[in-house]
């Protein structure tokens, strides 16, 4: 534990923190788009109740995960605004002396990567919270949560009805949400393994590639969802 106070006690230290915890939060969204998926399979819903039905035998290992996925964002949050305050700072004092040494590659402050991700990271944190308050608080339509509660309704037909049942707001939202993730993922997934010292002409334009499709799978794929649904309905 002592190491990782160390770490967040510099600003080199808390930039690869962040991006650890970036890629570790990459992880879940993988674990999350793919239990998802299932949704698509054609089977009427047999996969995706096998799937939310194991998940939720396992209460206690889930409740100490979401607890730790929990203790990740937080981290993730906090340090990126602790980086982009020190970047900002930097930048104050910096300006004047590098401004003739760069001129014609001045970045206009809106469109810095470091103010770009914070952009995009509030907007995903906006996605992330109407995400929870449709599947995890259960707050849009609470005669809906309790009619699927008493009839016992199967997590498919659950997810299914939620997401049929999306409104314009909804649908734009989702939309807004995942795009900004898509940007999110397409700079911070190179950035982190750049921040870890990855960064070699051979392999860097492989890890750009790499990112930008793992960003647009992710994005993309998690913009459906409400979009397909809603469509069938």
């Amino acid at each position: 534990m002592r190491w990782l106070l160390n770490a967040l006690s510099t600003s080199v230290g808390r930039k690869v923190v962040l991006a650890i915890t970036g890629l570790l939060l990459c992880g879940f969204l993988v674990a999350h788009l793919a239990g998802n998926v299932l949704l698509y399979v054609g089977d009427d819903g047999k996969s995706y109740n096998e799937y939310a039905e194991a998940l939720h035998k396992q209460a206690a290992l889930l409740a100490v995960a979401e607890v730790g996925l929990f203790g990740l964002l937080i981290s993730h949050i906090v340090i990126a605004l602790q980086v982009s305050a020190e970047n900002r700072a930097a930048r104050k004092v910096g300006y004047a002396v590098t401004r003739s040494k760069q001129e014609g590659r001045i970045w206009m402050d809106g469109y810095r990567p470091d103010t770009w991700m914070l952009v995009t990271g509030i907007l995903v944190l906006g996605f992330l919270v109407l995400h929870l308050i449709d599947f995890k608080m259960e707050l849009r339509d609470k005669s809906f949560y309790q009619d699927a509660a008493s009839m016992d309704v199967k997590p498919f037909v659950k997810a299914k009805n939620l997401l049929s049942t999306s409104n314009l707001i909804t649908i734009v939202g989702y939309a807004i949400g995942s795009f900004a993730l898509l940007a999110h993922l397409a700079h911070g997934f190179q950035s982190a393994f750049q921040t870890l010292g990855i960064n070699h002409p051979k392999y860097t334009p492989l890890i750009k590639l790499v990112g930008l499709l793992f960003a647009f799978v992710i994005g993309v794929g998690f913009a459906t969802f409400p979009l397909i649904w809603s469509m069938s309905h």
